[in-house]
């Protein structure tokens, strides 16, 4: 289930604002303040003085705002039960906190969520006691759900493909890396340029096989893509330098991916580290899928001189042999195709796509990129 955490995928698209209780949105109600801030629209967390037997069109309304919350907080919401809008500490007896909480529960259900009681406190309130409750959403994205681990050498173009496709209209990449970006999860990261962590980015499909990441101008948050998605494929970007293997191999077997995505750059070519992953991959049994990317900086025979150095190294690995693909319309004829012109367990494709400038090298380009096709 892709989820910002264990196992699944999905780490949010978008910046929120966080609300300034705390670095998680808790509003730490231990402490002995006698009130709190007041409440804002924004962010993830919300003051209910009370919810006891709310009208059938009052709790959609409150629904509706749980719903908002969660977006906020990218699945996480902190709701305050007994106290006011401006943060007046009022409480709430046995029977109405009682009341309150199977009303909050009862919201949790209409949007696939979970809620746990963090923390009451008496002290310092009027009338009985508040309430921190934590809500976190399940993310039932999708009846199906494929993962791909993206493997390649460093500099070789993966987190830029990543983003590229992730990232929506917006994120194609300036030449200089500036898709990556989008994904990577830590400041020496986006200094040095190389992924020292295992980021996860989801790619939502819907009924037609349209990719929804690339349907809006504004990037969609997790759960809004999540919702609107019947297919789910979720890449995990990881490590390209020698030094970070360990987290390598933590992606291709705690993940448990079922495919490999090998990217080869165009300028770096293929590496002892492009050896390596294509061996382990091959050696865990998971079907690999050969990148080409940077297809813009090389010329006609450069690319092709890699291509062949591509299929043989796959051909070294023990994998079956591979289709190589030039354009999204070959890729599409070969998907199509009955039967397929690939094996159906280890389909082995070479797509030299360009993040630049959303296609391929033979595309105008402009377009969704040809890529997510795959």
């Amino acid at each position: 289930v892709p989820s910002g955490t264990g196992s699944g995928s999905c780490l949010g698209m978008g910046a929120r604002r966080t609300p300034p209780h705390g670095s998680h949105g808790s509003a730490d109600i231990s402490h002995d303040a006698d009130s709190y801030p007041q409440e804002v629209e924004v962010g993830n967390v919300e003051y209910k003085l009370k919810l006891v037997s709310p009208t059938p069109a009052r709790f959609q309304q409150l629904v509706t705002q749980l719903a908002y919350r969660l977006a906020e907080g990218r699945g996480r919401a902190v709701y305050l039960l007994g106290v006011e809008d401006d943060g007046a500490l009022h409480g709430l007896c046995p029977r109405d906190m009682s009341a309150s909480l199977g009303t909050l529960r009862r919201m949790c259900g209409h949007v696939s969520a979970r809620m746990v009681v963090a923390a009451q406190r008496t002290k310092g309130v009027p009338t009985g006691r508040i309430a921190e409750v934590r809500i976190e959403q399940f993310a039932e994205c999708a009846q199906v759900e494929v993962r791909i681990a993206v493997l390649g050498s460093a500099q070789a173009g993966k987190s830029s493909v990543v983003g590229v496709l992730a990232g929506g209209p917006g994120a194609l990449d300036d030449g200089k890396g500036s898709a990556r970006t989008l994904v990577m999860r830590h400041m020496h990261e986006l200094e040095t340029g190389a992924t020292s962590s295992i980021s996860q980015q989801v790619l939502g499909f819907d009924g037609a096989s349209r990719l929804l990441n690339w349907t809006e101008e504004l990037a969609r948050t997790t759960s809004e893509l999540c919702a609107s998605s019947s297919r789910v494929m979720t890449l995990l970007d990881l490590c390209g330098e020698g030094r970070f293997l360990k987290t390598t191999l933590a992606g291709l077997t705690a993940h448990a991916p079922d495919y490999a995505l090998l990217c080869v750059g165009a300028d770096v070519g293929i590496t002892a580290a492009t050896r390596l992953h294509a061996l382990l991959a091959a050696g865990l049994g998971v079907p690999v899928v050969a990148l080409l990317c940077k297809a813009d900086v090389a010329d006609a025979t450069s690319l092709g001189n890699l291509a062949e150095a591509t299929l043989r190294l796959l051909a070294e690995c023990g994998l079956p042999s591979p289709l190589y693909l030039e354009s999204e319309a070959e890729l599409e004829a070969a998907v199509l195709a009955e039967p397929p012109p690939f094996s159906a367990h280890c389909p082995c494709l070479a797509l030299p796509p360009s993040g630049a400038d959303g296609g391929s090298e033979d595309d105008s380009g402009g377009a969704e990129p040809d890529a997510a096709a795959a």
